[in-house]
């Protein structure tokens, strides 16, 4: 069946108001372009008002600034924010296992298990692992031994979290990700490269969500950690005993070698790398397949390989595309110079 809001729960949903008729019905949300004549697009920016009139949309959602020439409308401060929740509104439940431990799954009788949990089939909770209220845990999820998961987390299918791991609150992993793996870590002797034990664990705090097929290694000594409300995108490495602060962004691909410390509010572009040892102070900002490898003061913006400043970056780029016709001007200079050297040489001495 399909969910329908009208105009006046969608204003109240986001903390909107509504213009027009607050009883019209709309069955899902969508861009501009591509909206229905049942559905709600958004105005991300009063300058995007020119394209309203080649949608089909029924309704938009927009900020109090915009021009809408009587479309009806949900007005409200937040268009992002508004977005999110009137696509989660619409949104169907998430697939879930049944609470309960499901009858081919394998739960050690010392592990603890909180309440409404819901665990999955061929999912391994180890000895004295630990399950905390309303998590779920998709099929083939595997949680070593000694590890906790704290309440309402979602953990998606073939995760693994090894032994020895802090899962917090409200936390989401998402399928083929591991946390705990060994890291990567070897001494070089006997003329042969020898494996450095990580019998250490990782920390992951309240409301961090790891994106699918990323990896978070465990430390040698002490812990990895992940700060709370941290986001890490897909196919992220995050090496071992690396400390990432509080409401950090990665996006994906992204590289961050061992011992490496972020600070809070940090982002790193996709396919961003950080060498080992390193402190990136709260705030910094790294563009896109840049190579961070030093230690950058916090609120620094950085672009390149090696990274610098993204002003100078911006420069030295713009000035590069300018090479070739330099290049051309001074060749004609060189020619002009000897010309003249020549000239001077044919003349009589006086």
């Amino acid at each position: 069946m399909i969910q329908k809001l009208t105009l006046a729960q969608i204003a109240q949903l986001v903390g909107g108001s509504v213009r027009g008729n607050a009883s019209l019905e709309l069955t899902g949300i969508a861009p501009l372009s591509k909206a229905t004549a049942t559905e709600i697009a958004w105005l991300s920016h009063p300058r995007f008002v020119s394209q309203l009139a080649a949608s089909k949309a029924a309704a938009v959602l927009a900020s109090p600034a915009c021009d809408l020439s009587g479309t009806p409308a949900v007005l409200c401060p937040n268009i992002d924010k508004a977005i999110a929740q009137v696509i989660g509104a619409f949104a169907p439940p998430l697939p879930s296992p049944a609470q309960g431990i499901h009858t081919h799954a394998s739960v050690d009788a010392s592990a603890v298990i909180g309440q409404r949990v819901a665990i999955g089939p061929f999912v391994v909770v180890g000895q004295n692992a630990t399950i905390g209220d309303e998590s779920v845990l998709h099929p083939g999820v595997h949680v070593g031994d000694g590890s906790t998961i704290g309440a309402n987390c979602r953990i998606w299918d073939n995760v693994v979290i090894r032994e020895g791991c802090s899962i917090g609150n409200r936390v989401t992993i998402h399928p083929n990700t591991v946390v705990g793996a060994d890291g990567f870590g070897y001494y070089f002797s006997d003329a042969q490269h020898n494996k450095i034990p990580h019998p250490g664990g990782v920390i992951i705090d309240d409301d961090v969500e790891i994106g699918a097929c990323s990896c978070v290694d465990r430390s040698k000594t002490g812990h990895t950690r992940i700060g709370r409300g941290t986001k890490i995108d897909n196919l992220v490495q995050v090496a071992h005993n690396v400390e990432i602060g509080a409401g950090c962004l990665l996006c994906a691909q992204v590289g961050v070698a061992g011992s490496t410390r972020l600070g809070n509010h940090v982002v790193l572009g996709g396919q961003v790398g950080v060498r080992d040892n390193i402190v990136l102070n709260d705030a910094v900002m790294v563009a896109a397949c840049s190579c961070v490898p030093q230690d950058v003061e916090a609120g620094a913006r950085l672009a390149g390989i090696p990274a610098t400043d993204s002003r100078q970056f911006i420069r030295e780029k713009t000035s590069l595309k300018k090479l070739p016709e330099l290049l051309t001007q001074i060749r004609e200079l060189y020619k002009r110079v000897e010309k003249l050297e020549a000239a001077t040489d044919d003349r009589p001495n006086d």
